[in-house]
């Protein structure tokens, strides 16, 4: 009997050490950042504009992949600056779906997203992409189930004639939002389903 016991408890412990293994040593060793320009590139092929990522991170139970400080800047035609800026990016991806080679996001939290959408006057938005119209297919990616976000800002303006920066005629702060059944549209989303609460 105290042989058995002895037995489970050292099962025990290898599975307790099995598990610290699998949460701090492995995404140690499977350093994702190393592909951060690799991912860089094929967002700037995709999108048409410049790309800015801080760090990539992998975390387990749930599998996440993380990241930090990521932007995309206005193109050439608008003044310097971002369309978007977002502190941190938590997307959980599928593991049945990594299995079988296919990248499926379940849920996605974006942290203190800000978005700067300006019009020029002759008609095109700083977010607009013309490649993305030739290909149906820009980013490869299926519905996901819940996006959340939190403390975001909106910013939209006009650009004045001489392209200049404009007016602002709207502005939104600490945004907070939990969406369903999303459809990523480039870099924003079409919502199909949602609730959104605003304040400020």
């Amino acid at each position: 009997m105290a042989i058995r016991r002895r037995t489970t408890i050292i099962g025990a412990g290898i599975a307790a050490l099995l598990l610290l293994v699998l949460i701090f040593i492995v995404p140690a060793l499977i350093r994702v950042d190393r592909y951060r320009p690799r991912v860089i590139s094929y967002l700037q092929e995709k999108t048409g504009k410049q790309v800015e990522i801080g760090r990539l991170a992998l975390t387990f139970f749930p599998v996440t992949i993380h990241i930090d400080h990521f932007g995309v800047k206005n193109p050439p035609i608008f003044p310097r600056g971002y369309i978007v800026q977002v502190s941190r990016i938590d997307a959980e991806l599928s593991v049945g779906a990594l299995l079988h080679r296919q990248v499926v996001i379940k849920s996605l939290v974006l942290e203190d997203p800000v978005l700067n959408m300006t019009s020029d006057p002759d008609g095109p938005w700083n977010f607009e992409n013309p490649q993305a119209q030739a290909s149906q297919n820009t980013f490869p990616l299926g519905v996901i189930s819940r996006v959340q976000i939190k403390r975001g800002q909106l910013i939209a303006s006009n650009l004045l004639p001489s392209d200049a920066a404009g007016p602002i005629f709207f502005e939104a702060h600490e945004v907070f939002c939990d969406l369903e059944q999303v459809m990523p549209c480039g870099l924003f989303f079409l919502v199909q389903q949602g609730s959104t609460r605003r304040s400020g």
